[in-house]
């Protein structure tokens, strides 16, 4: 169980948004351009899940006290793993997938250092970008919708750039950005006692919503005047989701209209790649077995 829980300390259902995105992004990217799912695609992904696994070893060891208010099951807030071993795991998983990045090309190794710097800079001290209302915000959305999307194309220039699509990069940082948005609902009792400021903290929950919808709003303009009729619809749907927590706030209503969406996003992933399907299916069963048995907890829930 001690090494599981390295394993599920990078909290691999929370990998979903950014592994639906890279695959959305590089089906439309491979209707442009005729290609298809390769061994280079494949060590991309892993790259990502790299780096977004750092991303989360380091957020639990600088989050340890909200994590404890909040309730949620931090591995070092708990006591389950050392901060020091939590660090040290940062900086291995980081740096394999940083070695990845420089062995596909420059630009994905450019793309894997930014997001590197992002994650240190979104936890840890001084910056701590993501006790800030704004720039949280942008380091959530530039992070996870735009770096991971243009991540899709590694031999990127100024000369096939017309091949990815630059219209999907923004769409995915938007929708990422809106859905953050609706995150820092639920926590706002834990970060308003451990002195964070994020959207729902520095104004309100009902800001924090209306932001959500205008940014769903722009998304979904953006995808229907590009053409991408299926995008469209699932931010459009979301956006309904986040006017529906408006009318009727309630902690149900933005739970459903924060997973929702990545569940639609994910299934959609899985249409395009029905390998990605099987594989969310035993990632969810292995989740769920492996928390039941280890904390006696159920989850994934909707709930």
């Amino acid at each position: 169980m001690s090494r599981l829980d390295y394993i599920f300390a990078a909290r691999p259902m929370l990998h979903l948004p950014g592994w639906s995105i890279f695959l959305v992004a590089l089906h439309y990217h491979h209707q442009l351009s005729g290609d298809r799912f390769s061994l280079e695609d494949l060590l991309v992904l892993l790259g990502i899940t790299c780096m977004t696994a750092g991303a989360m070893y380091l957020n639990q060891v600088f989050d340890k006290e909200s994590d404890a208010i909040n309730q949620k099951l931090g591995y070092v807030s708990n006591g389950i793993i050392s901060e020091q071993k939590m660090m040290r795991a940062f900086f291995l998983i980081s740096g394999v997938g940083l070695a990845i990045g420089y062995l596909i090309s420059f630009v994905t190794a450019a793309i894997f250092i930014v997001a590197f710097l992002l994650s240190w800079l979104y936890s840890a001290p001084p910056f701590r970008l993501k006790d800030r209302p704004f720039l949280g915000l942008f380091a959530n959305g530039f992070s996870i919708g735009f770096l991971i999307s243009i991540a899709v194309m590694p031999d990127l220039n100024l000369h096939n750039a017309g091949l990815l699509g630059w219209d999907n990069p923004f769409y995915f940082g938007l929708v990422v950005s809106a859905t953050y948005c609706l995150t820092t609902i639920p926590d706002i009792s834990g970060d308003t006692a451990t002195g964070k400021r994020t959207i729902a903290v520095a104004s309100s929950p009902r800001f924090a919503a209306l932001l959500s919808t205008l940014l769903y709003a722009t998304a979904t303009y953006l995808a229907y005047r590009s053409g991408y009729s299926v995008l469209a619809v699932l931010s459009g749907y979301a956006l309904c989701l986040a006017i529906w927590y408006l009318v009727t706030p309630s902690m149900k209503a933005v739970l459903i209209a924060t997973k929702i969406p990545i569940l639609i996003l994910s299934g959609l992933a899985a249409y395009f790649y029905p390998a990605y399907f099987v594989f969310m299916i035993v990632m969810i069963w292995l989740t769920h077995l492996y928390y039941k048995r280890r904390f006696n907890l159920n989850y994934p829930s909707l709930r």
